[in-house]
């Protein structure tokens, strides 16, 4: 089974992730710590994702398509996964589609996580003040929900006009409830243990 989930900053992706990949039994990959974790290897690829990362920059998409390819092949991933943070685009969206293809696999599921933007200001505000991160500004917060807004809703499109089946889930309230939401609407039962 391969899934991708979405969600903007402050949505609890995270969170979420963490529990679907518990119980369904998924590899959870995250691209920024797929992408962290290349920068500390200082493998000649991780010292590329380390200049456009210290640039603020987005990882270009043949260099994050070829990362995450690379990270498919690995056996930890062949009873499934759940993708986040990628893909990003468009453009990775049709390259994940391809790459899975020669497999004879292909992307089961995508969840994304909606949560209305002030409620993630909140949220991200509140995260900025307790954990003493200047960067997240209400400017930089705003510029983030924009990209992802105008990047994810491609995305989604994509998938959409592609027969993916796309789960949309309110992730307001309790962390449990949302959890609670995304099983019931995955309808699929957790393999036995």
């Amino acid at each position: 089974m391969i899934g991708v989930i979405f969600g903007p900053p402050g949505s609890g992706k995270g969170t979420q992730a963490a529990r679907i990949e518990t119980e369904f039994e998924l590899a959870h990959l995250s691209t920024g710590e797929i992408l962290r974790g290349e920068a500390s290897r200082r493998s000649a690829v991780g010292r590329r994702v380390a200049r456009v990362m210290s640039a603020g920059d987005l990882v270009p998409d043949e260099l994050i398509i070829d990362i995450v390819a690379r990270r498919l092949r690995r056996p930890d991933v062949r009873r499934g996964v759940l993708l986040d943070g990628f893909p990003r685009t468009v453009e990775q969206a049709k390259a994940l589609d391809e790459l899975l293809a020669k497999d004879g696999r292909k992307v089961d599921f995508v969840i994304a996580l909606e949560v209305p933007e002030r409620s993630l200001v909140e949220r991200l505000i509140k995260r900025a003040r307790e954990q003493g991160r200047a960067d997240d500004t209400r400017k930089a917060i705003a510029e983030r929900m924009f990209e992802y807004r105008t990047l994810t809703a491609a995305v989604l499109d994509y998938y959409r006009l592609r027969g993916h089946r796309v789960i949309e889930i309110p992730g307001v309230g309790p962390v449990e409830s949302v959890f609670d939401r995304i099983k019931k609407d995955l309808s699929i039962s957790p393999s036995p243990r």
